[in-house]
């Protein structure tokens, strides 16, 4: 790379491409490392570089993608799995599994963990199902699902069998038959997880939420139930989550949105502060059919104990056994 005027033109070539710039010879490494220092330039994996003005204004599963794609360049035979694979078919939004990458080999390739790669063994007999997805070799779809939801915690795992029953990729009987068909430990793990999605939610924050209020014990909540406004009667809401209790009580649950207050696209009227108001004139309505109404942030589903406090003090009703972890 002998000028900034080909280190220009082949950053527009990779982002065109939905790649990462990397050094093909000794000479653009050098060029790479230059413009790291001087700040044009940021390493945002291992050989893998991009322009830091052009990179954050991606989101965070794109880029960890563009990261795949470009180590796929590098190596063409690598066979992507696990969470890796469920982000090439869109059963994986979570940015928490972002980090680590998940590569299937053989018992003649298996190597050991090392900074953000992850190696599974792969049966040589599935390896013929592998598919190509947006340029990556990725594991079949039943082979993803079942590694994702024996591997994974609960929540993570029924979020991920849930994405799969919201685009209709797979069915439930599908997804159990894989639990119950493919090699692999803990699939008692994996049968509970897909059993447990309860193929209503709109996103996998609201997935997460719902296992978490599983695994601690609370009554399996209605999704998506339809409210009439009382003011206005030709107007519907539909809240997240909601139960009918034994004393005729009637709770809601809403997982904040907070994306819908920053991103323009989805402003009402592509207004942010018709949107604050149309979400207040909502949550107003809703709290005038319903006796309670609980709103909380995924942190909270996450880290459990304040969603649960909340929950609790609004009374929500709790099975007789929890489930088991």
């Amino acid at each position: 790379m002998r000028t900034n005027h080909e280190l220009a033109a082949r950053c527009l070539e990779t982002e065109e491409r939905r790649l990462c710039m990397w050094g093909r010879t000794s000479a653009e490494r050098r060029v790479l490392l230059r413009r790291t220092a001087a700040g044009d330039m940021i390493r945002v994996a291992e050989s893998c570089y991009a322009r830091a003005d052009h990179w954050n204004t991606l989101d965070r599963m794109e880029q960890y993608r563009r990261i795949i794609r470009t180590l796929t360049v590098q190596h063409p035979d690598w066979l992507f799995g696990d969470m890796t694979a469920a982000a090439f078919y869109g059963i994986n939004d979570s940015v928490r599994h972002a980090n680590v990458i998940h590569r299937m080999t053989d018992r003649r390739r298996h190597s050991h963990d090392h900074g953000s790669l992850r190696y599974h063994l792969l049966p040589d007999e599935e390896r013929v199902q592998c598919r190509l997805v947006d340029g990556v070799r990725v594991t079949s779809l039943r082979r993803t699902i079942f590694d994702c939801v024996r591997r994974l915690d609960f929540p993570d795992g029924l979020s991920v069998a849930e994405a799969a029953l919201r685009q209709r990729l797979m069915s439930r009987e599908d997804m159990l038959d894989a639990c119950r068909t493919l090699p692999g430990n803990f699939r008692a793990k994996a049968l509970r997880a897909v059993a447990s999605a309860p193929g209503g939610t709109e996103n996998g924050g609201e997935a997460y939420a719902y296992a978490v209020m599983l695994e601690e014990g609370f009554e399996a909540p209605k999704l998506q139930e339809e409210i009439i406004d009382p003011v206005d009667l030709g107007r519907r809401y539909r809240v997240d989550f909601s139960w009918h209790t034994q004393d005729g009580r009637f709770i809601v649950a809403e997982l904040d949105g907070r994306i819908k207050y920053t991103d323009p696209s989805m402003f009402k009227d592509g207004s942010q502060s018709e949107t604050f108001i149309a979400e207040k004139e909502r949550d107003e309505r809703i709290r005038l059919v319903a006796d309670d109404v609980v709103r909380f942030s995924f942190s909270e589903a996450y880290r459990r104990t304040m969603l649960s406090a909340k929950l609790d003090k609004a009374r929500v009703p709790r099975r007789a056994n929890r489930m088991p972890s």
